[in-house]
């Protein structure tokens, strides 16, 4: 705790930032938050300095310590349902049901915001058109999760904003989907279009905006994640030809990777698009990141079959990690 206490204020003392981020997978499990949150608050509050807390789970917990940083400044929620329905989000087993983020809505509402990010994934394995239309339908019920939880006197003339981004989904290593086959840009960009359609037909569209991820970029991630030694050259040789700054978008120069394939006699789509066999040798088996890859595949043939595994605090699956004495199965002495 002290040592995040003076990294935060170095940070601040050094940049001059007007916001500070508490970047983790989930920042609800950090057990010590509500100390951080409150000594932040009365640095951050003197320099009027935003506060964000990305990655909470949709929870009582998570709104309370919202609602102490929403004194500093009004910023959005972020929720991450993933999924637009119920059966995709069993398959990517995000264990969130529609009515934890209605209930999340509703209680975020009453505290006052009216402003929430919205984050999905398309192109997830077994993905239906269903699914896609289900991110639409979800965002505009809490768009009437607002004007049922919020009286029109007390709207003060604001109204719900609400922002659904999709990023398009790239399988990687040391994962369930390792085995997947990635959607090619075409379908990306198709699926793309028929959320955004999905949304345009709802209700309240007009307080929905839609953002979506760039195509391109996403199929270079999903060619880097699952690349091989073969990839060196590749690397290489973009690289004199000034594929340098390929992280900012007006630098990416996509057909010049695309070019640099074609002189290295590679398939790039040999790493995206097609589905692994369960025996195929990844790159990445000489390496040891405790989960077991049984394991894996067992979890791979579960989502296939849309059967969502236990919660690791419920129950320990077996997956191998607690080999590295880590993990929420070596709490308490259980492992």
């Amino acid at each position: 705790m002290d040592h995040l206490k003076e990294l935060a204020l170095e940070a601040l003392k050094n940049t001059g930032y007007e916001e500070i981020s508490l970047s983790s997978l989930s920042s609800s499990d950090y057990s010590k938050l509500p100390e951080l949150i409150n000594f932040l608050i009365k640095h951050c509050n003197e320099k009027k300095i935003n506060i964000s807390l990305p990655s909470l789970r949709i929870d009582a917990f998570s709104l309370d310590v919202m609602s102490k940083v929403q004194d500093v400044k009004k910023s959005s929620l972020t929720f991450a349902p993933e999924a637009g329905t119920q059966r995709m989000r069993n398959v990517i087993n995000k264990g969130l049901t529609e009515e934890d983020i209605l209930r999340g809505s509703h209680e975020a509402f009453l505290g006052g915001w009216n402003k929430v990010k919205l984050y999905f994934m398309l192109g997830l394995p077994t993905e239906t058109d269903e699914d896609i239309l289900g991110i639409g339908d979800i965002a505009n019920k809490v768009a009437v999760e607002y004007f049922e939880t919020v009286p029109k006197e007390k709207r003060n003339g604001r109204t719900i904003d609400i922002v659904a981004s999709t990023s398009f989904f790239v399988p990687k290593p040391f994962t369930p989907f390792q085995w997947a086959p990635m959607n090619t840009k075409e379908e990306f960009l198709d699926k793309a279009n028929k959320t955004r359609k999905g949304i345009m037909s709802q209700l309240n569209q007009k307080h929905i905006k839609y953002n979506w991820h760039e195509a391109d970029a996403s199929m270079m991630e999903g060619i880097l994640a699952r690349g091989d030694r073969r990839l060196n050259e590749v690397i290489l040789k973009a690289y004199k030809k000034g594929c340098i700054y390929d992280a900012w978008g007006e630098y990416f120069k996509f057909d010049t990777w695309m070019e640099t394939f074609e002189e290295c006699g590679i398939d790039p789509f040999f790493y995206t698009t097609r589905e692994r066999a369960e025996d195929e040798i990844f790159p990445w088996d000489i390496l040891n990141c405790g989960v077991s890859k049984s394991f894996l595949l067992r979890e791979w043939k579960n989502a296939l079959e849309n059967k969502p595994s236990s919660n690791c605090r419920l129950s320990c699956l077996g997956c191998g990690a607690a080999s590295y004495g880590v993990g929420v199965c070596t709490e308490n002495g259980k492992a």
